[in-house]
Parts: C-alpha cells; sequence; structure tokens
C-alpha cells in the first residue's frame, strides 16, 4: 500500500500516535506462501517529500527478501532448538541405558527430567502395574512427609493420564496435591505417566514447571516420559527374568539330581553340583566349552542325541563305581530354537541294591529254611505215624535230628533278627580291658566241641596281650571266621588260628585249606546275603550274612577285615583290632 500524502491516521485502527508527522508512507506485506508473518513500514517525516510508485516496488522486493531471511533465520533457530532437544533426549537415553537396575534407573530419570525442565523440584514414583501397590519413590525439591500424604491419597492415581501430560495449575486447590503446595509454590505441576512397553502404567513422573517452560518444553518433558518409560518398563522386566533366574538357578543348585544343559551347538550351559560332583567336572572351567568326551559314552549318547521323552535305566562307570542311573533326556528350546538338550540324572543304584538284596534273601531263605523245616517235619511225621514200632535207636535218630534242625532254624532266626537291628542301629558296644589270647582260645574251644575230630590249632604269643575292646562282638566275629573255615574245608584238614600283635594293633587270620574264593567274589563276599556259588558251597548250606555281620561288628570296634584266597587251595580271613581305645592312642 502506497500513501503518497499526509497519513490520515484517524483511518487506521490501533495506529501508534508518533511525536512527528507522518507526510507519506509505504507498507509491504512479509508473505510466505498464503501467509502474512509481518509487514515492512516505512514513513517520511519531512515535509514536501513522498513516496513514488518505484519506492513502493523497491520496497515490496526488500519485503519479499526481508521475508525470506526471516523465515530461513526461523528455520534455522527451530532446527537449533530441535537439535538442542534431541542432543538432550539422546544424552538423557544413553544415560537411562547404563543400568538396568530399577532404583538408579528411576534416580537418572529424576535427575534427568531436573535438567531438561530447568527446574530443582521433581518427584517419580514407581508402581507395580496399573492401579499397583507403591515400589519406590524418589524426590528433590519436596518434603518426605509431603511426598507420602500425596502418594498415599486415594484420588492420587487420577492423575495419571492415558498419554501425554497433565498440568495441574494450582496444586493448593487439589485435597490430594495439597501437601505439595509448601514447595512448589505458584508453580503448575506437570504429571508425566510413565508407560511400559505394553502400555501398562509403571510410575509417575512430577515436575515443577518454571515460568519460562514453554510449549517445546512440555513436548520435550512428554518425549523424555516415553523414554524413561521404556527405560523403566526393561529395568522392571530385567529385575523379573533375573529374579525368576536367581529362583530357578537355585532350585537347579539345591536339588541332589545331577542336571546338564547344553545348548545348540553342544556346548556346556549349565552343570549343577550334583552333576559336577558325579561326573567328575568344573562349571568354572567347562560352562560355554564342548560338551564331547567328558562324560561317560552312555550318558553322553542321551545328552547329545535327537530324541524327546528319553527315559532309560542304565548302568555306568562313574569314576571307580559303577552306578546305576535313571536317565531322562530332552529337546529344549534356546530362544533361537530347538536345539538344547537337558538331561536329569537319578542314582538309583542303592534301589536296584537293595532290590538284589531281597532276591537274594527270599532266594537263600526259602532254601535255608526249606531244608531244616523238611528234615523237621518227615521226621515228626515218622515219629507221629510209626514211632511206636520203630526201633529205639531209630526214634534217638529221629528226635536228635528235629534238634538239629530245630537248632538250625533259630541260628537263622537270631541271625536275620540281628542283621536287621545292625542296618538299622550301630551295634552298641560294652567295651573293657581283655586279653585277646585268652578270647581266641575260648572261641575255638567252643568251636572244637561243636565240631568233634576236626583240628583247631592257635598260634602265637601266650597269654597277657589285653586290648580295650568288647568282648562279646570279637567271640562273635571270630566265630563266624572259625565255623566257616570248618565248614568250607576237608574233613582231615586243619584250620589254623594265628594272633599277630604290634604296638597299636593285633591281627587275628583265620586260616583254612579249603576251597577258597574265585578272586572275582572276594568284593562280594561281605555283603548280605552273598555266597559263592559253587557245588562245595551250596552244599555246606549258610544263609550269607555270617561275613556281613563280622565286617558290621568290625567297623563298630574301629578295625578292619579281609580275605586273601587262593581258588582249590584256601582262604586266609585277617581280623585287626586296635589295642586300645581312640583316646588312649592319641595321648
Amino acid at each position: 500500500m502506497l500513501l503518497p500524502g499526509a497519513v490520515d491516521i484517524g483511518r487506521f485502527s490501533g495506529h501508534v500516535p508518533k511525536s512527528r508527522k507522518i507526510y507519506s508512507a509505504i507498507c509491504a506485506p512479509l508473505r510466505t506462501g498464503s501467509e502474512t508473518i509481518g509487514v515492512l513500514s516505512a514513513n517520511k517525516m519531512r515535509p514536501g517529500t513522498a513516496f513514488a510508485e518505484d519506492d513502493m516496488r523497491v520496497a515490496t522486493l526488500f519485503a519479499e527478501t526481508a521475508t525470506l531471511a526471516i523465515v530461513n533465520a526461523r528455520h534455522v533457530a527451530e532446527a537449533t532448538r530441535r537439535s538442542v532437544e534431541v542432543e538432550l533426549l539422546r544424552g538423557a537415553a544413553v544415560r537411562l541405558a547404563g543400568s538396568l537396575d530399577v532404583e538408579e534407573v528411576a534416580a537418572t530419570i529424576l535427575k534427568e527430567t531436573m535438567a531438561i525442565a530447568g527446574t530443582d523440584t521433581a518427584f517419580i514414583c514407581v508402581t507395580d502395574g496399573d492401579f499397583g501397590p507403591l515400589e519406590l519413590a524418589r524426590y528433590a525439591g519436596v518434603s518426605r512427609d509431603a511426598l507420602r500424604s500425596v502418594l498415599a491419597a486415594p484420588g492420587f492415581r487420577r492423575f495419571t493420564p492415558p498419554a501425554g501430560m497433565k498440568v495441574v495449575p494450582d496444586v493448593s486447590a487439589d485435597p490430594a496435591l495439597s501437601p505439595l503446595a509448601r514447595n512448589l509454590g505458584a508453580r503448575p505441576l506437570a504429571l508425566i505417566p510413565l508407560r511400559t512397553a505394553d502400555g501398562r502404567s509403571g510410575g509417575m513422573l512430577g515436575v515443577a514447571l518454571e515460568e519460562d517452560a514453554d510449549v517445546e518444553m512440555r513436548e520435550l518433558l512428554i518425549a523424555f516420559g516415553i523414554q524413561a518409560g521404556l527405560a523403566l518398563s526393561n529395568a522392571l522386566l530385567y529385575r523379573a527374568v533375573a529374579g525368576r533366574e536367581e529362583e530357578l538357578t537355585t532350585i537347579i543348585t539345591s536339588m541332589d539330581l545331577p542336571i546338564i544343559m547344553i545348548d545348540e551347538e553342544d556346548r556346556f550351559r549349565s552343570i549343577n553340583p550334583a552333576a559336577a560332583l558325579m561326573f567328575r567336572l568344573s562349571p568354572e572351567f567347562e560352562l560355554g566349552q564342548p560338551s564331547t568326551g567328558k562324560l561317560p559314552e552312555e550318558i553322553e549318547d542321551l545328552l547329545l542325541g535327537t530324541g524327546d521323552g528319553v527315559d532309560e535305566e542304565i548302568a555306568v562307570a562313574v569314576g571307580s563305581e559303577d552306578r546305576v542311573l535313571h536317565v531322562t533326556a530332552a529337546t529344549v528350546p534356546t530362544g533361537r530354537g530347538p536345539g538344547g538338550r537337558v538331561l536329569v540324572c537319578t542314582d538309583v543304584s542303592s534301589q536296584r541294591e537293595l532290590e538284589r538284596r531281597k532276591a537274594d534273601f527270599l532266594a537263600v531263605i526259602g532254601h535255608e529254611l526249606r531244608t531244616p523245616l523238611t528234615n523237621i517235619k518227615g521226621f515228626a511225621s515218622t515219629l507221629a505215624n510209626h514211632g511206636a514200632r520203630l526201633r529205639q535207636e531209630m526214634r534217638d535218630d529221629a528226635a536228635q535230628s528235629i534238634l538239629q534242625n530245630s537248632n538250625r532254624l533259630e541260628r537263622l532266626v537270631e541271625d536275620l533278627l540281628y542283621v536287621s537291628r545292625v542296618e538299622n542301629h550301630r551295634p552298641p558296644l560294652h567295651l573293657a580291658w581283655d586279653d585277646i589270647v585268652a578270647v581266641t582260645a575260648d572261641v575255638v574251644a567252643a568251636c572244637a566241641r561243636r565240631n568233634e575230630g576236626r583240628s583247631i590249632v592257635i598260634e602265637g604269643p601266650g597269654n597277657d596281650l589285653p586290648i580295650y575292646t568288647d568282648r562279646v562282638k570279637v567271640e562273635q566275629i571270630l566265630t563266624h571266621l572259625i565255623e566257616n573255615a570248618v565248614k568250607y574245608s576237608a574233613d582231615d584238614a586243619d584250620v589254623r588260628v594265628r594272633i599277630v600283635p604290634d604296638e597299636h594293633t593285633v591281627r587275628i587270620d583265620v586260616i583254612d585249606a579249603g576251597v577258597g574264593i574265585y578272586s572275582g567274589d572276594v568284593e562280594r563276599i561281605f555283603e548280605p546275603f552273598t555266597q559263592v556259588d559253587s557245588t562245595s558251597t551250596r552244599e555246606a548250606g549258610g544263609t550269607g550274612i555270617g561275613l556281613y555281620v563280622s565286617r558290621t561288628l568290625t567297623e563298630a570296634l574301629g578295625g578292619r577285615i579281609g580275605v586273601e584266597s587262593v581258588l582249590a587251595k584256601g582262604s586266609t580271613f585277617s581280623l585287626t583290632l586296635p589295642r586300645k581305645s581312640l583316646d588312649d592312642q592319641r595321648s
């Protein structure tokens, strides 16, 4: 617009009066596209001067150039501001990503919020899901009691908006927020929800807005609230996963069952202490290493296999021991698809040994009970039906046979009852000083009386060889050893009992020239209900518990028992006992 003459200022509403009169004026709009962003106005204030049409065209051209400069400057300023905001958000995001601890993340969120808003008053509260219980709170510039009152107020949760930000201009006017009025004064309070990745509320961020907080600052706080919510969500998820992993690790670690897990590349991923102990593995060195060649072949085949639902019972050699293991193995997902394997072992060796003992017990007892019972029943039936017609000599033989077989049954029952007692309780000891030579001589004499015509010879020192022991238990052990020597050797063969003392122990050897023991059976003969499987030993009878009882009593006395044997040439059973009590030996 060109005003070539004096300007009538009354025609323009909102005109600002000036001290000098305007004699001519040019007004050119600052326009970008369809938007007018301002006006370029030029005035002549001296009489006799005026703008012409050329001046108006120059002013219009300059206005267009000025508009371009202004718009560019605005873009540069906006870009600079956005760059600063992006850098603020980027730096805050980097610092938020520096930890997965919930408390550390909450403290970082609070610090970054105050830095972005340029304030010293803010708080953050973390909750367990929507309307869940309060987990922790961090605050600055507000009193603890005031914040505690606000968070406990029933109406506080209504300030959780579904998205964005809720600004409370005057907290003193709201009953739930009024405790913060003393700290905030006239400043409005911005409440920003901290949403988890799935949209649930993980907490709330409160910040006092300063007077210069513009719209852009509020948008920046909203954007940071989104980042803060995701960071908090990650921290809460990490805590939950870590807690579950710790629980699972605790359960696996505390289990007595050996458990091994490998990944899809057959490398050890988990080895619990029971598995490390059984298979002689060191988790510190083996985790992450290939599992091939580290386990017994039978176990490795199941662990590295591909079949699901493997459930087998196998016998394996673990170190120097033979074990019976019940093994289950299956393929499990590892997060990148199936491929990992987990193997769980249960050592059932004791159960299978118990089952074997039960089978041996039934076999032995069935045989040992049947033989005397058959004789007793047969002679008793003969006496009952034909006793009056039998000669006195035949009746006496029948009665004697019944008596002998009854005694055999009595000894069998006593042995079984004794085995039951020693397997459930340690045998009680009655210790005292006694002469081991005299004890041995008494046992030999008693065995000789029961086995008339057999030669049982004692070799060794004379009397006066005292030891601190339980005489009854020693007599029981020696009786078993000597009776076995007599039973398993020829009638004309001598049985020798040799006493060999040294400074701290005394060894008693029971030597026979009998059938001997096969080398493969030597380690088993001290187990209950074990008999050497040969014709000669079966003919001699027995329950197979005498040597087991002897070993149990020997161990209770602090001694040891062993055997050396050559098949068909005889055996030497050795009983070694301490001469003094353990306390006397230590002193």
